[in-house]
């Protein structure tokens, strides 16, 4: 029987699962971590045309704590690192679009951070020594610039700091771009610009050729904001007297408009084509950016529809824009997990039940509104799907799930992984 209950102690007990079941720096298993047997390190050959290890392939932390890339079934991984250690740790494995660039953090020990980019082979690009380590990274469209946030200081106060690696000149070069707390941001399609919700107050576009421009002082309860596709609209909600409305602005006409008021706490995601958005209208206090029913608004037609009456903590569109993969938290039998479930445009298919890994909940599904738009937990063809964590079986690893309901497939023993966009 499956039951809804209180968000708030449901959350809570997500959270304490998700801690018993895995950290990023502790090995859960022994032996391979991968179901392939062709296992590559960069200081080998590769096995294949670089090319080939740019499109399709999973890029996975491992119960080891290094980071491999890998194709969907498991085969022809790649070492990208191979000492992780109590001392040494590593996060944030992030594809750049084209699948040719890969970021990373490395920590060691108690000193400062390090920004790791290589090659999709596993060449080294560049290692950048920083005050702080980054902990969430969105390369621009064109792949040629990272954008980051890290911990900061300003005037001997602790923040958050927005910071731009370019790669694009001989010496890569990084420049801070915002700071505030907390700090979302989404990258304009032409990657020249960057739109901002800093401090629960203010929304604006960042020009990379120095300029700023305040969208609004007075943002409502939201998190991450989004640059549509059609580079002259933005996605955002603010406070219009005592409404929260979610809106669109139109850098063309300069108009905003209103494409529904909420009364609590919304996390949006707009589909690739901008034809849809979804979002939850969540209860405050939950300690993630969504958990809430799920809702999907045609901006077309104006046609309103719900998908998920339970609590959703993340949802993630496909790349075709026909889908919505999203994760409910229930309780089942005293337990607690996420329901994974598809909606095509008409009909929702269950994935089944699992629970994710401490990794993916705490880093990645709290903060799904901007891990949307810097991840893709989608197969490129929009047929599969991605998720780390155990099954009802008790099995943990990655593992990839057919959108159909077909059976999934673990594919290697990790924490945590992404598709590549290609």
């Amino acid at each position: 029987m499956t039951t809804k209950l209180d968000v708030r102690l449901l959350w809570g007990t997500l959270l304490f699962l998700g801690l018993a079941l895995a950290g990023c720096a502790t090995p859960i298993y022994t032996g391979s971590l991968f179901q392939g047997v062709a296992t590559v390190t960069p200081a080998q050959p590769v096995p294949a045309a670089s090319e080939s290890l740019t499109e399709n392939r999973l890029l996975i932390l491992g119960t080891d704590g290094n980071i491999y890339s890998a194709d969907p079934d498991g085969g022809r991984v790649l070492a990208l690192t191979s000492d992780a250690s109590p001392t040494r740790l590593y996060s944030q494995p992030t594809w750049s679009p084209t699948g040719e660039r890969i970021a990373w953090t490395r920590i060691d020990g108690e000193k400062s951070g390090h920004l790791v980019v290589s090659r999709a082979d596993g060449t080294a690009e560049s290692d950048t020594e920083l005050p702080f380590p980054p902990f969430y990274y969105n390369w621009s469209s064109d792949g040629k610039q990272l954008a980051y946030l890290s911990n900061w200081t300003v005037q001997e106060r602790p923040t958050l700091a927005l910071r731009l690696l370019n790669l694009t000149t001989a010496q890569p070069t990084i420049e801070t771009i915002a700071t505030g707390q907390p700090l979302y941001f989404s990258w304009s399609p032409t990657s020249d610009f960057l739109l901002t919700h800093i401090s629960n107050a203010e929304v604006g576009i960042f020009s990379l050729a120095g300029r700023s421009t305040l969208l609004s002082r007075r943002s409502a309860n939201f998190g991450a904001p989004q640059w549509l596709a059609d580079p002259t609209l933005l996605a955002y909600a603010v406070m219009d007297g005592t409404e929260q409305q979610m809106v669109i602005g139109n850098l063309a006409s300069s108009q905003v408009e209103n494409l529904t008021n909420f009364s609590g706490a919304l996390a949006l995601s707009f589909s690739p084509d901008g034809h849809k958005v979804a979002y939850t209208d969540s209860e405050g206090g939950q300690g993630l950016n969504s958990f809430g029913p799920l809702l999907v608004l045609d901006v077309r037609t104006a046609e309103f529809r719900q998908l998920s009456s339970q609590p959703v903590i993340a949802f993630f569109w496909s790349p075709d824009s026909a889908s919505i993969f999203y994760m409910s938290a229930e309780q089942e039998s005293g337990e607690s997990g996420l329901r994974l479930s598809v909606w095509d445009g008409t009909r929702k298919t269950d994935l089944g039940r699992y629970q994710p890994s401490a990794t993916f909940l705490n880093q990645y599904l709290r903060f799904a509104d901007q891990y949307g738009q810097s991840a893709s937990y989608w197969s490129p063809d929009s047929t599969r799907v991605l998720f780390a964590g155990r099954n009802e079986r008790g099995e943990s690893g990655i593992w990839v799930i057919p959108a159909d309901g077909s059976p999934a497939q673990r594919v290697a023993r990790g924490v945590y992984a992404t598709w590549t966009k290609q």
